[in-house]
Parts: structure tokens; sequence; C-alpha cells
């Protein structure tokens, strides 16, 4: 084994002990195995996935330290890794897939049937270091800072979603939910065409969108079909983008869409869902095809992550950055996360 630092033999970490029990607790720092580095983490994003785990659903056993949407500087290597990766800054791929299952031998990794997950499945970023294997591994240059390359994971979300569309230039995209993946998903559709609107029921976070250069859509004070047929003469648009997975969003997609359209649906229900009849027939007459989006691309043909990063070089998401915090303030940032007359888009956690 190589290092940079000596390595401590504990670590501050968040660790979720129960749901609603998120403390900041002194913990062992893992030991580094054949093919893994040590990461000593600098940023780590709150996923709106994470208020979840932390508030409502918990995680897959307890304690568990969460935080998924992290990057960080390789300090320690072991001993069968290549001295050149210390001092590297990177990101990391939060899936470890079981690379035996059928999805894993044709590199769908998204869809490998025994997975393992930083953040959830077992301990993420909420931390000061984390072992992570070679392959997880998304090197960034030294320009690129932490907190802005901590956004890749969402970044890649936006990415895939946007691959799995099929985005053409000419062509108009709907995305509904105005949270973080919602943005990511509209400054992407924006690379490649300039009709882009994103619904939602945040005036700040509208707001936000039009500095983007995006038509908007209020959900509390605009009439949805109306606006819908003035910005699409009628016609209904080409691509939705869900970002939400409520009801009302699903059924606002299906409203929306114009003939041999696509809807991807990214947004994770948290009930259960029902259409009307006439809706559902809607998406039979037109044609529409209804495509489900999971996570990202992390293959050797198409990699969401690296594609990702070089979105992120352009310092058009830096702003979406609204709020960081040290991991002694995580009350805090978590109250921010969940209180609704807060605005924000990412609430990151910084180590330094």
């Amino acid at each position: 084994m190589k290092s940079l630092i000596d390595i401590p033999k504990t670590m501050k970490a968040l660790v979720l002990h129960e749901v609603g029990k998120l403390t900041l607790d002194e913990v062992p720092v893992e030991e580094i195995r054949p093919g893994t580095v040590l990461v000593q983490i600098k940023a780590c994003g709150i996923c709106s996935s994470d208020v979840e785990r932390v508030f409502i659903n918990g995680t897959y056993h307890f304690p568990t330290i969460p935080g998924h949407e992290f990057s960080g500087k390789i300090v320690a290597v072991g001993d069968d890794v290549d001295e050149a990766l210390l001092g590297r800054r990177t990101c990391v791929f939060p899936m470890l897939p079981c690379f035996k299952c059928p999805s894993c031998q044709e590199q769908q990794y998204a869809q490998c049937s025994n997975y393992d997950y930083f953040g959830s499945r077992r301990d993420g970023g909420y931390a000061e270091y984390l072992v992570v294997p070679t392959w997880n591994l998304v090197l960034f240059d030294d320009d690129l800072s932490y907190d802005v390359a901590a956004m890749c994971e969402p970044a890649a979300v936006g990415i895939h979603a946007n691959s799995l569309a099929n985005v053409k230039k000419g062509q108009s995209v709907l995305v509904i939910g105005t949270g973080m993946i919602g943005y990511v998903c509209a400054a992407f559709a924006s690379q490649i065409t300039d009709q882009v609107i994103m619904c939602g029921n945040s005036a700040s976070k509208l707001e936000m969108a039009k500095q983007y250069g995006w038509k908007t859509i209020a959900l509390e004070s605009d009439n949805f079909e109306e606006k819908i047929n003035e910005y699409t003469g009628g016609e209904g648009v080409d691509v939705v983008m869900e970002v939400v997975g409520t009801n009302q969003a699903i059924c606002n997609a299906v409203t929306a869409a114009g003939p041999n359209s696509t809807i991807v649906l990214v947004g994770n229900p948290k009930a259960d869902l029902s259409m009307e009849k006439n809706l559902y027939w809607k998406i039979l007459r037109k044609s529409i095809t209804l495509r489900g989006s999971w996570n990202s691309s992390y293959s050797d043909e198409q990699n969401d992550w690296k594609a990702a990063l070089e979105g992120l070089k352009s310092g058009k998401f830096d702003q979406l950055i609204t709020h960081r915090f040290s991991m002694e303030e995580a009350e805090e940032a978590f109250r921010v996360m969940r209180d609704r007359n807060t605005f924000s888009t990412k609430v990151m956690f910084v180590m330094d």
C-alpha cells in the first residue's frame, strides 16, 4: 500500500442509526483492500432520496452512512493499484454491480440483479474517507472544483434521460419538475434544442429556469393545457421528461405529449398511481413511447459520467449549488432540504 497521508484509525461521519436519527459520530476508517483506493471526501451532495432515507424509509440496514453524490482526492492505494492514482481528483459511480447477472454481462449495470450501493446498501459519502474499488473511479482534472464535480451523479442521470428520449434539434421538450434532476435534464436538453419548457410549482425555481432561457409553466397559476397548446401550436410536445413521480405529474406528461412523442419517466413514485381511461387511450391513439429511466449508463460504449464531467466544466451548473454546509451543520442542511419555503436546488456537504 502507498499513501500520501498518515491514515487515521477513525474519522467523522454522519451515521443513520434509525429513521430520523442521524448523528455525527467517530467511526473506524475502513481497511484498504486489493483493487481499492482510499478517497478523502471533499464534497457530498444531499439527494432528495437521502431525505426520504433519513426521515421516512430508512436504509437497508442500520447503522448506515448515507450519501451517494460525492467527490474527493485519492490519498492511498492498495498494493496492486497504480500509484499514479495518488493525488488524483475523482467522482465515484455509487453502484457496485455483481458483474455476473445477464444485465451485467451486457454492461447494463443499472439493471444488475444483485447490486450493492454506496450510501444506501453500504456506507457512503457523508464521511471524511471512503474505500472505493478502482472500477468505480471517475477521475477529473484539478481545474474542476470538488463541489461542482460532486454533482456528477445527478448530471449523469439527466444525460441518461436525454439519451433515452433521443432528443433532437428543433424538438420541443417538456421537463416536469423543478428539482435538481429536473434542472439537469432541461440543461442538457437545451444543449440540443432551443425549445425547452419547465413545469412545476415553485415560482422561484421557475424564475431561475427563465434565466436559462427556458419557457415555463407554473402549475399553481397557469392553465397547463392552454400553456402547452400556446407553446406548441396545439400539437403537443415531442419529448417529456417526468422527474416528480406523482400521479398528477405523470398524467400531465401524457396530456402534454403530441403524436409519436416520447415520455421518459425518471421520478420515483411515493404511492400507487392511477390514470383515467381516456388519458390512457391517448397513449394508444397518439402512439406515445414510454421509457423508464433508472440511474445512468456506465459502460465502455456509453459512459454518462464522463459526459457529465465535460458538461460540468462549462460553468453553467455552478449556480445550482445554493447551499454549502459542514457535516456539523447537518440538521440545518436537512432543514433547508425539507423546507418548501426555502429556495434550494443542490445542498452540499463540504469537508474542507
